[in-house]
């Protein structure tokens, strides 16, 4: 039988991880709520420029990222995170991303450590980077890789752009997303009249950059919610779990106590009564 001292080692072990746990819990949730108050004010931005986008490809087909194009080769932007502890966050992230296409068939663009590293060592190419993505997002490293991956679908080096990414819907909820962002598809196919000003030659370049650039960023700040939603529900269940284990710890050093004192006295007892 485990002894008591040996007990009491173990429950100060767990207590330890237990302290630790419960410290990423609440850094994981104070960076939840920034992540989420900046998902607020980014989505109404993302929305309108879909919709914009949306109309533009019902009237005109005066952009590369308008074309319909026969998909060979595909560029999958992959956003995970860079640390783990988070539940099946990056997992269900990547399984999802695994199913877009074969290796032959996808160029990977990664925002995350655990993508890149993920999806490199099932054999994609890892054509373009962010990393590390850090506390937050930062647009700036964001919009750069839009723009690349913009360049690079101009130069027909891939035909359409897939994002994946896990959708915060609040709590600890998240829905894993492949979407088609490029070519963009309108929802609807009834044509609507819409006036160019000025044509569309000369703005169409940078409204489509625009486009881009807000589903690339809009994406990667649903994922950082998502996956500090996913890491604070990670360590509460951790912490839960420590304190049970503390607990029937606890019940089993008392057991040992209780054990050895009653050996020691039986055994004071024997003795009295051998030298008696």
């Amino acid at each position: 039988m485990i002894s008591a001292r040996e007990i009491k080692s173990k429950i100060r072990t767990v207590r330890n991880i237990e302290q630790i746990c419960r410290a990423m819990k609440t850094v994981a949730s104070i960076r939840l709520r920034r992540a989420e108050a900046r998902l607020e004010r980014a989505r109404p931005y993302r929305r309108r420029m879909r919709q914009l986008a949306d109309r533009v490809a019902r009237a005109t087909q005066a952009h590369p990222f308008l074309w319909e194009r026969p998909v060979t080769r595909s560029g999958v932007v992959v956003i995970t995170s860079d640390r783990g502890l988070c539940g099946g966050y990056n997992a269900s992230t990547i399984r999802r991303a695994l199913m877009v296409g074969r290796p032959e068939e996808a160029a990977v663009h990664a925002v995350g450590r655990k993508g890149r590293a993920q999806m490199a060592a099932r054999g994609y190419e890892i054509v373009d980077s962010v990393v590390p993505v850090g506390g937050e997002p930062q647009a700036g490293a964001i919009w750069g890789l839009a723009d690349r991956i913009g360049e690079g679908y101009e130069r027909g080096e891939i035909e359409r752009v897939v994002l994946v990414y896990a959708h915060f819907a609040g709590g600890a909820r998240a829905e894993v997303r492949a979407e088609v962002v490029v070519p963009v598809r309108p929802r609807e196919e009834t044509p609507e009249e819409v006036i160019f000003e000025p044509d569309p030659g000369m703005m169409l370049p940078g409204l489509m950059r625009r486009y881009l650039r807000s589903e690339l960023l809009g994406a990667a700040l649903e994922a950082s919610a998502s996956e500090h939603a996913a890491r604070a529900s990670a360590m509460t269940a951790a912490t839960d779990n420590a304190e049970e284990m503390i607990r029937e710890l606890t019940m089993d050093y008392n057991k040992a106590r209780q054990a050895g004192i009653t050996k020691e006295l039986t055994e004071l007892v024997g003795a009295a009564e051998a030298t008696g």
